[in-house]
């Protein structure tokens, strides 16, 4: 059992390339900008309506999860004024 963990475990080691590494770095950045714009464009709709604005109605308005705005909440309680 040990020895067939050990080669899975070597097998994933040699899987990872500069490549990919790369490609995934490449990937979250741009995942992160696409958050970060939506999190200003619901923030800045809220602001024009009026709204209230929390951490929960911007990551609804926003359509990304509770976590990720809250990633930004520096962002967002500073434009909530």
């Amino acid at each position: 059992m040990y020895k067939k963990l050990h080669i899975e475990e070597e097998k994933y080691n040699k899987s990872i390339t500069e490549k990919k590494t790369n490609a995934t770095k490449k990937a979250t950045k741009t995942r992160q900008e696409i958050a970060k714009k939506k999190i200003e464009a619901s923030v800045n709709m809220m602001r024009m309506f009026n709204q209230k604005i929390t951490i929960y109605s911007v990551a609804k308005e926003a359509q990304v999860s509770y976590n990720t705005a809250l990633k930004y909440k520096d962002y967002i309680t500073q434009n909530s004024k």
